[in-house]
Protein backbone atom coordinates (compact mmCIF):
# COMPACT_ATOMS: atom_id res chain seq x y z
CA UNK A 1 0.00 0.00 0.00
CA UNK A 2 1.42 3.24 -0.88
CA UNK A 3 2.77 5.63 1.99
CA UNK A 4 0.25 8.68 2.69
CA UNK A 5 1.93 11.81 3.67
CA UNK A 6 0.19 14.63 5.28
CA UNK A 7 0.37 18.01 3.91
CA UNK A 8 3.14 19.41 6.43
CA UNK A 9 4.94 16.59 6.11
CA UNK A 10 5.66 17.81 2.39
CA UNK A 11 6.76 21.09 1.14
CA UNK A 12 4.11 23.37 -1.46
CA UNK A 13 6.95 24.00 -3.37
CA UNK A 14 8.26 23.07 -5.69
CA UNK A 15 5.13 21.01 -7.40
CA UNK A 16 4.78 19.09 -10.75
CA UNK A 17 1.87 18.22 -12.93
CA UNK A 18 1.06 15.04 -14.61
CA UNK A 19 -1.32 15.06 -17.30
CA UNK A 20 -2.10 11.40 -19.23
CA UNK A 21 -2.83 12.24 -23.21
CA UNK A 22 -4.56 10.47 -25.50
CA UNK A 23 -1.65 8.70 -27.12
CA UNK A 24 -0.92 7.59 -23.57
CA UNK A 25 2.18 9.45 -22.97
CA UNK A 26 2.87 11.58 -20.07
CA UNK A 27 3.46 15.11 -20.04
CA UNK A 28 5.34 16.36 -17.41
CA UNK A 29 5.89 20.20 -16.20
CA UNK A 30 7.25 21.91 -12.93
CA UNK A 31 9.73 24.39 -11.56
CA UNK A 32 13.40 23.01 -12.30
CA UNK A 33 12.05 20.78 -14.66
CA UNK A 34 11.94 20.87 -18.47
CA UNK A 35 8.67 20.45 -20.24
CA UNK A 36 8.28 17.13 -21.64
CA UNK A 37 6.04 14.29 -22.81
CA UNK A 38 7.25 10.26 -21.24
CA UNK A 39 6.53 7.29 -23.26
CA UNK A 40 5.00 5.94 -20.35
CA UNK A 41 4.33 6.39 -16.50
CA UNK A 42 6.91 5.19 -15.07
CA UNK A 43 9.43 7.32 -17.02
CA UNK A 44 7.06 10.42 -15.70
CA UNK A 45 7.77 9.32 -12.29
CA UNK A 46 11.50 8.97 -12.86
CA UNK A 47 11.89 12.80 -14.26
CA UNK A 48 10.05 13.99 -11.08
CA UNK A 49 12.41 11.33 -8.82
CA UNK A 50 14.95 13.10 -10.14
CA UNK A 51 14.40 16.72 -9.30
CA UNK A 52 13.26 15.10 -5.93
CA UNK A 53 16.90 13.58 -5.07
CA UNK A 54 18.04 17.22 -6.67
CA UNK A 55 16.35 18.80 -3.72
CA UNK A 56 16.85 15.24 -1.32
CA UNK A 57 13.02 14.89 -0.17
CA UNK A 58 10.36 13.82 -1.54
CA UNK A 59 8.03 17.09 -3.60
CA UNK A 60 4.25 17.15 -4.73
CA UNK A 61 2.75 15.88 -7.74
CA UNK A 62 -0.83 15.96 -9.23
CA UNK A 63 -1.53 13.30 -12.04
CA UNK A 64 -4.54 13.86 -13.91
CA UNK A 65 -6.06 11.15 -16.19
CA UNK A 66 -7.22 11.50 -19.57
CA UNK A 67 -11.35 11.19 -17.46
CA UNK A 68 -9.89 14.11 -15.71
CA UNK A 69 -9.80 12.29 -12.25
CA UNK A 70 -6.97 14.08 -10.08
CA UNK A 71 -4.17 12.11 -7.82
CA UNK A 72 -3.01 14.25 -5.46
CA UNK A 73 0.84 12.45 -5.30
CA UNK A 74 4.13 12.58 -3.80
CA UNK A 75 7.17 11.35 -5.77
CA UNK A 76 10.46 10.42 -3.52
CA UNK A 77 14.03 10.56 -4.33
CA UNK A 78 14.70 6.92 -5.37
CA UNK A 79 11.14 7.05 -7.49
CA UNK A 80 8.60 5.85 -4.79
CA UNK A 81 5.17 7.19 -5.65
CA UNK A 82 2.98 8.01 -2.51
CA UNK A 83 -0.54 9.89 -1.67
CA UNK A 84 -1.07 12.87 -0.32
CA UNK A 85 -3.75 12.92 2.26
CA UNK A 86 -7.39 14.07 0.86
CA UNK A 87 -8.07 17.43 1.48
CA UNK A 88 -4.64 18.70 0.58
CA UNK A 89 -5.56 20.86 -2.49
CA UNK A 90 -9.30 22.20 -3.12
CA UNK A 91 -11.01 23.03 -6.09
CA UNK A 92 -10.24 19.81 -8.33
CA UNK A 93 -11.61 17.02 -9.32
CA UNK A 94 -12.61 14.17 -7.03
CA UNK A 95 -9.61 11.61 -6.39
CA UNK A 96 -10.88 7.55 -7.16
CA UNK A 97 -9.45 4.25 -6.61
CA UNK A 98 -10.17 1.21 -8.29
CA UNK A 99 -7.95 -0.90 -5.92
CA UNK A 100 -6.73 -0.19 -2.55
CA UNK A 101 -2.86 1.28 -3.22
CA UNK A 102 -3.41 0.84 -6.34
CA UNK A 103 -3.30 4.15 -8.86
CA UNK A 104 -6.72 3.99 -11.34
CA UNK A 105 -5.15 2.96 -14.91
CA UNK A 106 -6.70 5.19 -17.68
CA UNK A 107 -9.73 3.08 -19.49
CA UNK A 108 -9.19 1.65 -22.93
CA UNK A 109 -12.50 2.69 -24.46
CA UNK A 110 -13.29 5.68 -26.61
CA UNK A 111 -10.51 8.00 -25.80
CA UNK A 112 -11.80 11.43 -24.67
CA UNK A 113 -10.17 14.64 -24.91
CA UNK A 114 -6.73 15.59 -22.62
CA UNK A 115 -7.55 18.12 -19.93
CA UNK A 116 -5.59 21.44 -19.65
CA UNK A 117 -2.48 21.23 -17.87
CA UNK A 118 -2.58 21.60 -14.15
CA UNK A 119 -0.56 24.37 -12.79
CA UNK A 120 2.07 23.49 -11.22
CA UNK A 121 2.87 26.83 -9.51
CA UNK A 122 2.00 26.99 -5.25
CA UNK A 123 0.43 29.75 -3.89
CA UNK A 124 3.06 32.56 -2.97
CA UNK A 125 3.10 31.17 0.75
CA UNK A 126 4.34 28.19 -0.31
CA UNK A 127 7.07 30.08 -2.00
CA UNK A 128 9.99 29.74 1.02
CA UNK A 129 12.98 30.82 1.23
CA UNK A 130 14.48 27.74 1.88
CA UNK A 131 12.97 26.16 -1.26
CA UNK A 132 14.29 29.01 -3.28
CA UNK A 133 17.86 28.57 -1.72
CA UNK A 134 17.59 24.87 -2.29
CA UNK A 135 16.61 25.36 -5.61
CA UNK A 136 19.53 28.14 -6.28
CA UNK A 137 22.12 26.23 -4.92
CA UNK A 138 20.99 23.02 -7.38
CA UNK A 139 21.31 25.19 -9.99
CA UNK A 140 24.49 26.41 -9.29
CA UNK A 141 25.64 22.79 -9.42
CA UNK A 142 24.47 22.65 -12.80
CA UNK A 143 26.46 25.62 -13.77
CA UNK A 144 29.43 23.98 -12.41
CA UNK A 145 29.20 20.92 -13.67
CA UNK A 146 29.06 22.33 -17.34
CA UNK A 147 25.78 22.20 -17.42
CA UNK A 148 25.21 25.84 -18.21
CA UNK A 149 22.77 26.13 -20.48
CA UNK A 150 20.50 23.72 -18.54
CA UNK A 151 21.34 25.70 -15.47
CA UNK A 152 20.27 29.06 -17.75
CA UNK A 153 16.92 27.70 -18.76
CA UNK A 154 15.95 26.70 -15.34
CA UNK A 155 17.26 29.40 -14.05
CA UNK A 156 14.46 31.53 -16.00
CA UNK A 157 12.16 29.07 -14.88
CA UNK A 158 12.50 29.60 -11.25
CA UNK A 159 13.03 33.38 -11.80
CA UNK A 160 9.66 33.61 -13.20
CA UNK A 161 7.81 31.55 -11.24
CA UNK A 162 9.35 33.35 -8.07
CA UNK A 163 8.41 36.92 -9.34
CA UNK A 164 4.62 35.76 -10.14
CA UNK A 165 4.11 34.23 -6.66
CA UNK A 166 5.89 36.86 -4.69
CA UNK A 167 6.16 39.98 -6.84
CA UNK A 168 9.26 41.42 -9.13
CA UNK A 169 10.37 43.30 -6.30
CA UNK A 170 9.84 41.33 -3.42
CA UNK A 171 13.55 40.42 -1.05
CA UNK A 172 13.49 36.49 -2.02
CA UNK A 173 12.49 36.99 -5.88
CA UNK A 174 15.09 39.26 -6.61
CA UNK A 175 17.95 36.85 -4.89
CA UNK A 176 16.81 34.80 -7.38
CA UNK A 177 16.78 37.04 -10.34
CA UNK A 178 20.46 37.81 -8.87
CA UNK A 179 21.14 33.80 -9.28
CA UNK A 180 19.50 34.13 -12.81
CA UNK A 181 22.20 36.71 -13.88
CA UNK A 182 24.87 35.21 -12.15
CA UNK A 183 23.88 31.50 -14.18
CA UNK A 184 23.17 33.70 -17.48
CA UNK A 185 26.79 35.19 -17.52
CA UNK A 186 28.22 32.01 -16.81
CA UNK A 187 25.95 30.75 -19.93
CA UNK A 188 28.03 32.96 -22.02
CA UNK A 189 25.18 35.51 -22.52
CA UNK A 190 27.09 38.40 -20.81
CA UNK A 191 25.05 41.24 -21.52
CA UNK A 192 21.82 38.88 -20.49
CA UNK A 193 23.73 38.94 -17.22
CA UNK A 194 24.47 42.67 -17.31
CA UNK A 195 21.01 43.60 -18.15
CA UNK A 196 19.35 41.19 -15.33
CA UNK A 197 21.80 41.94 -12.56
CA UNK A 198 20.80 45.89 -13.47
CA UNK A 199 17.28 45.51 -12.81
CA UNK A 200 18.09 43.75 -9.75
CA UNK A 201 20.17 46.78 -7.93
CA UNK A 202 17.76 49.03 -9.56
CA UNK A 203 14.66 47.52 -7.76
CA UNK A 204 17.33 47.46 -4.48
CA UNK A 205 17.45 50.75 -4.71
CA UNK A 206 13.80 51.61 -5.30
CA UNK A 207 13.72 49.39 -2.00
CA UNK A 208 15.97 51.35 -0.18
CA UNK A 209 18.18 48.62 0.31
CA UNK A 210 21.66 50.92 -0.74
CA UNK A 211 24.14 48.05 -0.04
CA UNK A 212 22.43 45.74 -1.65
CA UNK A 213 21.67 47.91 -4.73
CA UNK A 214 25.51 48.66 -4.49
CA UNK A 215 26.76 44.70 -4.18
CA UNK A 216 24.56 43.69 -7.24
CA UNK A 217 25.79 46.88 -9.07
CA UNK A 218 29.21 45.93 -8.93
CA UNK A 219 28.55 42.07 -10.54
CA UNK A 220 26.49 43.89 -13.10
CA UNK A 221 29.69 46.16 -13.79
CA UNK A 222 32.21 43.85 -13.14
CA UNK A 223 30.30 41.40 -16.13
CA UNK A 224 29.99 44.70 -18.30
CA UNK A 225 33.88 45.16 -18.48
CA UNK A 226 34.04 41.22 -19.24
CA UNK A 227 32.41 41.95 -22.67
CA UNK A 228 35.03 42.21 -25.52
CA UNK A 229 33.02 43.31 -28.39
CA UNK A 230 33.25 47.09 -28.24
CA UNK A 231 30.20 47.38 -30.38
CA UNK A 232 28.40 44.69 -28.16
CA UNK A 233 30.33 46.53 -25.00
CA UNK A 234 28.97 49.32 -25.89
CA UNK A 235 25.12 48.37 -26.04
CA UNK A 236 25.22 46.78 -22.79
CA UNK A 237 27.31 49.88 -21.79
CA UNK A 238 24.06 52.58 -22.11
CA UNK A 239 22.21 50.14 -19.69
CA UNK A 240 25.39 49.75 -17.13
CA UNK A 241 25.83 54.10 -16.83
CA UNK A 242 21.98 54.50 -16.24
CA UNK A 243 21.89 52.42 -13.07
CA UNK A 244 25.46 53.50 -12.20
CA UNK A 245 23.64 56.95 -12.71
CA UNK A 246 21.13 55.80 -9.51
CA UNK A 247 23.76 53.85 -7.90
CA UNK A 248 26.94 56.05 -8.63
CA UNK A 249 29.12 54.16 -6.04
CA UNK A 250 31.43 56.07 -2.84
CA UNK A 251 31.93 59.83 -4.20
CA UNK A 252 30.03 58.78 -7.35
CA UNK A 253 33.52 57.01 -8.72
CA UNK A 254 31.82 53.98 -9.84
CA UNK A 255 29.28 56.43 -12.72
CA UNK A 256 32.69 57.98 -13.48
CA UNK A 257 34.46 54.49 -14.11
CA UNK A 258 31.74 53.42 -16.54
CA UNK A 259 31.22 57.00 -18.04
CA UNK A 260 34.86 56.48 -18.74
CA UNK A 261 35.00 53.12 -19.62
CA UNK A 262 31.95 53.46 -22.12
CA UNK A 263 33.66 56.27 -23.91
CA UNK A 264 36.93 54.39 -24.28
CA UNK A 265 34.48 51.87 -25.81
CA UNK A 266 32.75 53.89 -27.94
CA UNK A 267 35.96 55.14 -29.20
CA UNK A 268 37.23 51.73 -29.94
CA UNK A 269 33.84 50.69 -31.92
CA UNK A 270 34.47 54.11 -34.29
CA UNK A 271 37.68 53.25 -35.01
CA UNK A 272 36.95 49.78 -36.43
CA UNK A 273 33.88 50.83 -38.28
CA UNK A 274 36.65 53.27 -39.95
CA UNK A 275 38.89 50.81 -40.73
CA UNK A 276 36.61 48.48 -42.38
CA UNK A 277 35.37 51.81 -44.20
CA UNK A 278 37.88 52.06 -46.66
CA UNK A 279 37.53 47.68 -47.18
CA UNK A 280 33.79 48.23 -47.93
CA UNK A 281 34.09 50.71 -50.39
CA UNK A 282 36.44 49.11 -52.52
CA UNK A 283 34.18 46.24 -52.60
CA UNK A 284 31.51 48.30 -54.10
Amino acid sequence: MPTTYEPAEVPGWPAYAFVVRDSGRVAVSGPLLPAAEHPTRASAVDAVAAAAAGLGRPVRAEATERDGTVWHLVISPDGAVGELSVGARQGKASRKRTAPGRARRPDSGQARSAPEPVTAAPVAGAVTPEALSEAVARLDGYAAAGRAEEAETLAAQLDEHAANALGLSHPDALLVREARARITGRAGDAVGGVLLYRDVAERWHYRGAYEQAEAVADHAQALWLEIADPATAVAAGVSVVRMRNQIPGEGGSAFAAAVAHQARLEAARDAAAGALGPHRAGAR
